[in-house]
């Protein structure tokens, strides 16, 4: 299963930095030499279209294998076996193999402030559709389609 933010989160959370970036240069305009705010403008510009990319791909990926959760700066894949919990901050709760504790937060369903109420139901579903997920035993593994075609395709003999 595939969970992403909604559509008028993840554009905002793509467009933010970029207005970001737009504030400081402005900020700078005047009171710098010039060189300086183009140079900050450059950099800042860059950094804000690669976080701005990073919040358009926010969100989760969950399957019989593990979780992969796409972060603000990475993503991560965690198997399903080392997963402990689903919190409801939301983050993933994991042990690794050598038995360390970690914590990976869920970004895109995040609610840092007050929000609109469809978006707030919307991360809330989604969090407890990751909960379900962790609470429901492994399935086994699927057979892969090519496989199950050519036991199809093989005459009887």
């Amino acid at each position: 299963m595939e969970l992403k933010p909604l559509l008028i989160t993840r554009i905002s959370s793509a467009l933010i930095w970029p207005v970001l970036a737009g504030v400081l240069v402005v900020a700078l305009y005047g009171d710098v030499h010039l060189s300086v705010v183009i140079g900050v403008g450059l950099v800042s510009l860059a950094v804000a279209a690669y976080i701005g990319l990073f919040g358009w791909r926010l969100g989760v990926v969950a399957d019989d294998d593990g979780i992969e959760v796409h972060g603000l700066f990475r993503n991560r894949r965690i198997a399903r076996d080392e997963v402990t919990s689903i919190t409801d901050f939301p983050a993933v709760r994991w042990k690794s193999e050598d038995g360390k504790s970690h914590w990976t937060p869920i970004f895109a369903f995040t609610n840092i402030h007050r929000v609109m109420p469809l978006v707030d139901r919307h991360n809330e579903a989604a969090i407890a559709l990751l909960q379900h997920w962790h609470s429901e035993p492994q399935q086994p593994a699927k057979t892969d389609r090519r496989q199950q075609r050519r036991r199809r395709q093989r005459p009887a003999q």
